[in-house]
């Protein structure tokens, strides 16, 4: 029982990978056929020639393949042969040859219908009889009718999708419909959305090309809709031009405009040319539509070089056509026959009549507008023609008119006399037509509205009933997601206040000297930092040479009281800030211009009311330090240069009080305030490069030694 159950299951796993790998199969060839040609051309060895079954399996072993998958192959590369998309030289003499081929091996009923198909796509692109080619496309579908594996069911997808265009083409509208609908019903039973937003798309060309809009944007829409579940570029782009040119018939002009672009986009990305003019075309056609010749002109124009590149020759012969067209309505009527009759020839060359008859028509019409009688009265003399034999009354009534013109132009009148009865026969004809729809089609249109307003009422009934217990749920949902929300962002807003004052805090603590809690070193940094744009005027360093280690000497509490009322009598004095470096030591951003030896008295005389005592040595730096505003130097290298500055004041002596400055000349680099700083100050006086000035004897300065130089020195000697 247990091995039954496995064999079940892995019966099943297969039968559900076989039906995967032909849905994927298909995909490829109408996403990226070009690759999947490639794929397989390198997987067989070609040509492939055999002229029994039995010689046909030999080859298949000897390529390693069994007969099924060798014949799946040849199929598959028969069909891409007869593909647009395929820029392969001889494909059509390549295709004949597999579908011999395909005869010879054929052993089941699979691969008979799968030969019909392909005998009718080969019939209908060489040659262009699309009427030749429908019955054999018909005799496949019939062939595995009963038939549910889900490659017949792939088979009759694409024989139903192919008849639909076919009977459209051919203007046999009843029939393109019913297979179309077959088409979309065999894509539902497949249960595939890209299937299923094919079908629905091929609908909405149908009801596009009937000017049925409305339903044509309705099948769009759908399509699009099932599209945009899956990552499928091409169909995406495929859809988005098919509903730009309904936009474009519906006169909703930048909509048409921006799918249109879009599909152009994407499909330059996938290097669809082919596509791609077709979207050249439709913006051609939109400002066309608009009256606007010369941009549809340049449209058509970059069409038709996309076109040539694809050495696609319908649709050159059709862009010629549009061209001739547009020439002709912005008065270039010379320019316009010469790419009609170019079109026209092409359309005769390859036995396009559906495409000739309105090339024909196009040609008469301008020949009539410049009075070249005998060409119009030709070509409207064969567009009657093929108008008759496809049943087209408006061609033929549009042929008659150009025709009796043309013959009254050339002085024939009994030709135009007899004529012109035909032209008002069928006229007639068409306006009984006219007649017999208005007599009936308002009760049709009557009661076809009443249904269609009654099940919509029930589907919005339904609708509706189904969106107020959702909407309820989301009502409850959204409140308790709200409530639960409110207290994350209030509790989270308590944390941020909580933070920023404790952050304000930490920033205030950090930047005050640590042992006595006054404003520090840090928050001189922090000064300058801050004050980027607008600089101090001068900065000094100031020394109480004899409390010095008044810390130690008197106690920290006392120390710190005595430097805090130090620091304000200091501040005082000017406009600025002072801050604490360490006990006796204190650096002074200062705001407005003053000497450096008026700063010292106004400090000495400040100091010697508050714990005087001491004599007092400053460091003076006027800023800024260079002239040059781009060059930015560090707080650090200022406090540094003040450093040095007062290391040399303090070598002057205690007989009194000493302030020395420090100025960088205007032709002094930058470098000079790098570090090591000690050594490259030391040496930019040496060479004159700063300035010093002092109360003091100049020559009595001894200015600090860069350590490592001292070891250099000393090495130096020994």
């Amino acid at each position: 029982m247990r091995t039954i159950l496995i064999a079940i299951t892995l019966f099943l796993f297969s039968s559900l990978a076989y039906a995967q790998d032909h849905k994927a199969i298909e995909i490829k060839f109408r996403e990226a056929p070009i690759q999947l040609f490639e794929e397989v051309i390198a997987s067989v060895s070609l040509p492939i020639q055999a002229n029994t079954s039995a010689e046909f399996s030999k080859v298949s072993s000897e390529q390693g393949y069994t007969v099924d998958e060798l014949k799946q192959k040849m199929q598959l590369l028969a069909r891409l042969y007869l593909d647009t998309s395929i820029k392969e030289k001889n494909k059509y003499t390549k295709a004949e040859s597999l579908l011999k081929l395909l005869e010879v091996i054929g052993t089941t009923t699979y691969d008979q219908a799968y030969l019909q198909m392909l005998t009718g796509r080969y019939i209908a692109r060489s040659t262009r009889d699309y009427k030749k080619a429908i019955p054999h496309y018909e005799q496949s579908i019939n062939t595995i009718l009963p038939e549910q594996e889900i490659k017949s069911q792939l088979l009759k997808l694409l024989a139903y999708d192919n008849l639909g265009d076919l009977n459209r083409i051919i203007r046999q509208d009843k029939p393109a419909l019913v297979y179309l609908n077959q088409y979309r019903e065999m894509a539902y039973q497949l249960r595939d959305d890209y299937f299923i937003a094919q079908a629905e798309a091929s609908l909405g060309s149908y009801y596009n090309k009937r000017d049925q809009l409305t339903d044509a944007v309705q099948h769009y829409s759908e399509a699009l809709r099932l599209s945009n579940r899956q990552n499928r570029p091409f169909l995406k782009a495929d859809l988005q031009l098919k509903i730009a040119r309904v936009y474009r018939d519906l006169e909703l002009w930048d909509d048409a405009l921006q799918y249109a672009h879009e599909a152009a986009q994407a499909f330059e990305k996938l290097e669809k040319n082919g596509y791609r003019s077709n979207c050249m075309t439709v913006i051609a056609m939109i400002y066309a539509n608009q009256g606007d010749w010369n941009q549809a002109i340049d449209y058509y124009l970059n069409a038709q070089q996309l076109d040539l590149q694809n050495q696609n020759i319908t649709a050159q012969a059709l862009n010629f056509h549009n061209l001739g067209e547009a020439y002709f309505n912005s008065g270039n009527s010379t320019t316009a026959l010469d790419f009609l009759l170019k079109s026209n020839a092409l359309f005769v060359e390859r036995k396009s009549k559906h495409y000739q008859v309105y090339s024909d028509l196009l040609i008469a019409q301008v020949a009539v507008a410049d009075k070249k009688w005998q060409l119009a009265d030709k070509h409207a003399t064969s567009a009657l023609s093929i108008a008759e034999a496809l049943s087209l009354r408006q061609e033929q009534i549009e042929a008659l008119e150009y025709s009796v013109k043309a013959l009254r132009g050339l002085k024939q009148y009994d030709k135009a006399f007899n004529l012109t009865d035909k032209l008002i026969a069928l006229s007639q004809m068409e306006q009984e037509k006219v007649v017999t729809k208005e007599s009936y089609t308002p009760s049709i249109l009557a009661e076809q509205k009443l249904k269609l307003k009654l099940n919509q009422i029930k589907t919005e009934q339904s609708q509706l009933n189904k969106q107020l217990e959702r909407s309820r749920i989301i009502l409850i949902t959204v409140m308790i997601a709200a409530i639960l929300i409110s207290l994350f962002s209030f509790n989270q807003w308590r944390m941020r206040e909580i933070l920023s004052t404790e952050l304000a805090h930490a920033n205030e603590i950090n930047n005050l000297e640590p042992i006595s809690a006054l404003p520090g070193y840090r928050g001189f940094i922090e000064e300058l930092n801050t004050h980027r744009t607008e600089k101090p005027k001068a900065i000094a360093l100031i020394s109480l040479r004899n409390q010095m280690n008044n810390d130690i000497h008197q106690g920290l509490e006392e120390s710190s009281n005595i430097n805090k009322i130090q620091m304000e009598a200091i501040s005082q004095c000017f406009s600025g800030k002072v801050f604490l470096v360490r006990p006796g030591l204190f650096v002074i951003s200062v705001r407005e211009p003053i000497q450096a030896g008026l700063l010292l008295e106004k400090c000495s005389n400040a100091i010697d009311k508050v714990h005087g005592d001491t004599c007092i040595h400053m460091g003076y730096l006027p800023m800024p330090l260079l002239s040059d505003p781009q060059i930015k130097l560090t707080p650090e290298i200022h406090f540094g240069a003040s450093q040095m500055t007062l290391a040399a004041a303090l070598s002057l002596g205690t007989d009194k009080d000493y302030f020395v400055t420090l100025k960088a000349l205007n032709f002094a680099p930058s470098a000079i305030f790098s570090p090591p700083l000690y050594l490259h100050l030391e040496k930019g006086i040496a060479r004159g490069l700063l300035k010093v000035e002092t109360n003091g004897d100049k020559k009595l300065i001894l200015w600090p030694k860069w350590e490592s130089d001292l070891k250099f020195q000393h090495s130096e000697i020994d």
